[in-house]
C-alpha cells in the first residue's frame, strides 16, 4: 500500500484538472513554486539582490551597489568589494573616508598624505600608503613628515638655523631667542617693525646672531688678526730701515743701491705699496738734495765724472 502513495498526489492533480478546467491558472500555483516580482523587472524576489529597484537586481561583488549602470546605485567598480560614496560609489576605500583610494590623497587615513609617506621612505625604510601603522614620525602633528619637515617643532624656526645655533629642533619652547634668556633678540622687518618671531625677511638682532657669529663666520678673520698684525709689524720694520738708509746715504751710487733694495722687497711683498711710493718719493729728495750739495762744493762749470753721475 505504502509503495503506491506517491501516485495519489498525481491522481487527485489529474482529477481535478480535468473536473475543473477552467481553473487551469490555480492548479498550476499548487504544482509549481510561487514567483513574486515586487519591481516588475523580471527577476523573482528571492533572486533579486535589489527586489524595490526596477532597474537594479544584481550585486556581484556584495557591497550593496549595483552591477547594473546608470542608475543612482550603480556600481563604480561591480567586481571590486568597496564602500567608497564620493565621486565614485562602490570602489575600494581602505580607510572608510567614503573617498574611493584610487582618488584619496592619503589611503590608510593616517594623516600623512600619500606623496609624504613616499618622499620620506628610504633604502631602509619604506612606508606604506596603504597601511595605517606604517606611518613617518611626526613629532609636531603638522601631518609632514620630520624626515622632509623644515621645521620639526612648528616653532616658526627653520631647523637647519636651530641647528647652527644650538636649540632643540623638536622643542617649539626652545628657540634661539629663548636660549639666553626669555626674550634675548628681536627681527626687525621693513615696513612691519620689530617682533620676535622668526621672519625670513627680517633682520636679527640677538645674543644668538652674536655668538653664532663669533664662533662661525667671524673665527677665520679673528684667528687672522695675529698674523695680520706680524706682517704689518715686518713691513713696517722694512720701511723704516730704508727710509733711514736713504737719510744716511751720501753718494749716489749707494742711493741706487738702496733704490734695487727697495723695489726688490717691493715684489717680495716685504713693504707695503704705499710704503714704497713714500720711499721712492724720498730717494728723488735725496737726489736732488745730492745735486745740490755738489754744485755749491764743485760749482757749475764742472761736469760730473761717470762715478759721479751714478
Amino acid at each position: 500500500m505504502f509503495k503506491r502513495a506517491w501516485l495519489l498526489p498525481l491522481v487527485v492533480s489529474f482529477a481535478l484538472l480535468i473536473a475543473f478546467p477552467q481553473e487551469i491558472n490555480s492548479i498550476e500555483l499548487l504544482i509549481q513554486p510561487s514567483f513574486i516580482d515586487s519591481d516588475n523587472d523580471g527577476y523573482n524576489d528571492s533572486d533579486d539582490d535589489f527586489p524595490n529597484h526596477p532597474d537594479a537586481w544584481s550585486d556581484s561583488d556584495g557591497d550593496g551597489y549595483a552591477d547594473q549602470p546608470n542608475t543612482n546605485i550603480s556600481d563604480d567598480c561591480p567586481n571590486t568589494y568597496g564602500l567608497s560614496r564620493i565621486h565614485m560609489m562602490g570602489c575600494r576605500d581602505i580607510d572608510q573616508d567614503w573617498i574611493p583610494d584610487i582618488l584619496d590623497d592619503d589611503i590608510d587615513g593616517d594623516g600623512i598624505s600619500n606623496e609624504l609617506e613616499v618622499a620620506s621612505s628610504n633604502a631602509l625604510m619604506k612606508y606604506d600608503i596603504f597601511n595605517a601603522s606604517s606611518t613617518p614620525l611626526d613629532s609636531d602633528f603638522d601631518t609632514i613628515p620630520d624626515i622632509v619637515d623644515l621645521d620639526d617643532d612648528n616653532d616658526g624656526w627653520p631647523d637647519l638655523i636651530e641647528e647652527d645655533r644650538g636649540s632643540d629642533t623638536f622643542d617649539e619652547d626652545d628657540t634661539p631667542f629663548t636660549m639666553y634668556g626669555a626674550s634675548s633678540g628681536f627681527f626687525f622687518v621693513p615696513g612691519v617693525g620689530f617682533t620676535n618671531q622668526y621672519h625670513i625677511e627680517g633682520f636679527e638682532v640677538s645674543l644668538s646672531w652674536l655668538f653664532s657669529a663669533l664662533s662661525s663666520e667671524l673665527i677665520i678673520p679673528i684667528g687672522l688678526i695675529p698674523i695680520y698684525a706680524f706682517i704689518r709689524f715686518f713691513r713696517t720694520k722694512n720701511f723704516r730701515l730704508f727710509d733711514a738708509a736713504i737719510s744716511e746715504v751720501s753718494l749716489l751710487k749707494d742711493l741706487r743701491e738702496i733704490e734695487k733694495e727697495i723695489n726688490s722687497a717691493m715684489r717680495d711683498r716685504k713693504l707695503h705699496t704705499h710704503h714704497g711710493i713714500i720711499l721712492r718719493n724720498a730717494i728723488e729728495r735725496k737726489e736732488d738734495e745730492l745735486d745740490d750739495d755738489w754744485f755749491l762744493e764743485y760749482g757749475p762749470t764742472r761736469k760730473k765724472t761717470s762715478t759721479e753721475e751714478e
